[in-house]
């Protein structure tokens, strides 16, 4: 599978319906057939909002022509687009999503953020329920957005569920992207599967970026650094990292998330 992350550059204040532009017109420049998989960071519909107002504004306003823009290039490069987005419902809810846009279907929204910070919570922004996992094209996939990032709790539910693939779109600006190496690597590495990153590039190298491929064992398989871009690179979804069972059993090699799985089975069942 070909994926292509985008990793978006954050808006200097005031620029926010610029980084839109930029994304509608990189959408807009991806030739037919090129690509897989599109993901954008959290948010792609609002990044570089200023306060709820100017939030929703930009959500009814450019972000919903961004959204369309979405739509039309799913079906035009013929490949599915996963993006953070930040949506209202008819009643007005506000939600931290990830949402699916197929080539020859409608959206759709398979999570739902966990884990709100409080100035997301201070908005009325109302979080998801726990770890939701989907298959699409025969894939099963798990998501997480942002924060979820830091609790590990979410990651186990995703490995009993035995994903394929975690997408995690996220802001995550001032965060070192030594962590988000190191911590990215790990929850693959959790997870027994390939893990998907994609976030904003910041102003300056010591923070952010780091938009992501990672496999199964927590090799990189690709790494965005801290520039704004598209990374794009060749992915397996059914790769996993095998090891032999114990020491001394080398002829003996099994799924590694399978034995931690029977392993916590067995403590669970105490």
């Amino acid at each position: 599978m070909k994926v292509s992350i985008v990793q978006v550059p954050y808006p200097q204040p005031g620029k926010a319906v610029e980084c839109l532009q930029w994304q509608m017109d990189l959408l807009n420049n991806i030739e037919a057939g090129s690509t897989d998989l599109i993901i954008f960071p959290e948010n792609a519909n609002c990044t570089g909002y200023t306060d709820k107002g100017n939030m929703i504004e930009l959500i009814n306003n450019q972000g919903a022509e961004f959204v369309e823009v979405l739509k039309e290039s799913a079906k035009r490069i013929n490949c599915s687009i996963f993006s953070g987005l930040m949506t209202i419902d008819e009643n007005g809810t506000l939600r931290n999503q990830l949402v699916v846009f197929p080539p020859d279907a409608e959206p759709f929204a398979p999570y739902t953020k966990v884990h709100l910070v409080e100035p997301e919570l201070a908005k009325g922004i109302v979080p998801g329920d726990g770890a939701k996992v989907f298959e699409y094209k025969g894939v099963r996939y798990g998501a997480a957005i942002c924060f979820d990032y830091y609790f590990p709790e979410l990651f186990v539910e995703y490995a009993k569920e035995r994903i394929d693939v975690m997408v995690i779109v996220s802001h995550q600006r001032q965060e070192r992207p030594e962590i988000l190496d190191f911590a990215t690597r790990t929850r693959a590495f959790d997870l027994g599967c390939t893990v998907l990153r994609a976030a904003p590039a910041m102003y300056s190298p010591a923070v952010g970026g780091k938009s992501m491929a990672v496999a199964p064992d927590g090799t990189v398989i690709a790494d965005a650094g801290g520039e704004p871009g598209v990374l794009t690179c060749e992915i397996d979804p059914e790769q996993r990292f095998t090891r032999p069972a114990s020491f001394g059993e080398p002829d003996k090699v099994i799924d590694y998330r399978e034995a931690l799985l029977l392993s916590r089975s067995h403590v669970d069942n105490k």
